[in-house]
């Protein structure tokens, strides 16, 4: 295919997970760009979403966005979208720009951040496009404020997502970013931070082939077994208290189309409050009686201490994994890095221990 016929195919797309698997894709080594339908899934979607290699951080993308600084922040309570210019870089080159609708999201960070997380809309795509709904959505979680600090906290946040992506498909993908953020009204000085871009709920319907579903007031024990106790001894590896099933409180449920599994695996995400991330603003459920977001507690429901051990070896199997992603990451602080690997040292010695983990897990567990 003539490579100007492949650029018109890049435009006509008009999409953002187009350009930013170009993006991607022109990070790596190759001089040239790819033909856009290489990169397009079995499934019909452009995958800017890589596994996961504990040995090798993931490029960042880089993207710049211009929009009314001021409005934007004064608007972040309302569910108002502003018109902002979005630009992707590979490197100096521009590989892409187009006008998109900026919108503040996430109803606890709106109050805490100063800046809080942001969703990207694009225009719709043709009857005949491939994407559809969320495809036309990207969900960008950014630093709370502009400072070192913060930038820890988002990485470690990102780091949350990765080390869940390393145990099971069931969670969501993240991809980290750079981002500049320019005001069109010219009152406040362009500056840049981290950022990373969360996968979809399409997206990872898609993927996992299953469908989102929304059932207030289920029991965790109407949910798929194996996924759920995962999830729940996942969340207290990373010290985190802030979700739960019933209220679907950063919980997705999802419906597997496998008629085998005939329950729905509950997929969790927003670790800001885990204690691995140990944010300032970060405090405990009065709830669970804490005083501090590092105090683990185990929030899933009681099984036999046998059947806790299966679900045991499956993170001892990535213990070593879990370290090399975390040490490897280039842009997380020696100390940070020190102090996560402490922190989850304390959970693989719980259990593999007999004693520990029935003093901390079996025998705290929520009786349904």
């Amino acid at each position: 295919m003539p490579y100007g016929k492949k650029l018109n195919i890049m435009k006509k797309l008009q999409l953002l997970i187009c350009f930013l698997m170009i993006a991607s894709a022109a990070f790596s080594q190759q001089d040239t760009l790819p033909d856009p339908a290489d990169t397009i899934t079995q499934d019909g979607y452009y995958e800017i979403f890589s596994d996961v290699d504990p040995a090798k951080p993931e490029e960042p993308l880089r993207i710049e966005i211009e929009f009314d600084y001021r409005d934007f922040l004064q608007m972040k309570y309302q569910d108002t979208s502003l018109q902002a210019s979005l630009s992707v870089f590979d490197r100096d080159s521009l590989l892409y720009s187009t006008t998109v609708k900026i919108k503040a999201r996430g109803t606890s960070r709106k109050k805490i951040c100063f800046f809080p997380p942001f969703e990207l809309n694009f225009k719709k795509s043709d009857p005949d496009s491939i994407y559809t709904g969320e495809m036309n959505k990207l969900k960008v979680v950014t630093q709370c404020r502009n400072n070192q600090v913060n930038q820890q906290y988002l990485i470690k946040e990102y780091l949350c997502y990765r080390l869940l992506n390393l145990l099971t498909d069931y969670s969501y993908k993240v991809r980290i970013v750079e981002i500049k953020f320019t005001d069109s009204a010219g009152k406040v000085k362009p500056y840049s931070n981290y950022g990373f871009i969360l996968e979809t709920h399409d997206h990872l319907a898609q993927r996992i082939s299953a469908y989102p579903v929304e059932i207030m007031g289920i029991r965790m024990k109407q949910t798929d077994n194996d996924a759920f106790h995962l999830m729940a001894l996942y969340q207290f590896m990373i010290g985190n208290t802030d979700w739960d099933v019933p209220s679907l409180h950063n919980i997705k449920l999802y419906k597997l189309q496998d008629y085998k599994k005939p329950n729905p695996v509950p997929i969790t995400y927003d670790f800001d409050y885990a204690g691995l991330v140990n944010a300032d603003y970060a405090v405990p459920h009065v709830r669970y009686g804490t005083t501090s977001v590092r105090e683990r507690i185990y929030l899933g429901y009681c099984i036999p201490y046998n059947d806790f051990q299966t679900y045991f070896k499956l993170f001892l199997d990535k213990e070593e994994q879990f370290y090399s992603l975390i040490n490897n990451c280039v842009w997380l602080e020696k100390y940070n890095k020190t102090d996560i690997v402490r922190y989850m040292g304390e959970f693989f010695a719980i259990i593999k221990n007999q004693n520990m983990a029935e003093v901390n897990i079996t025998r705290r567990c929520v009786t349904e």
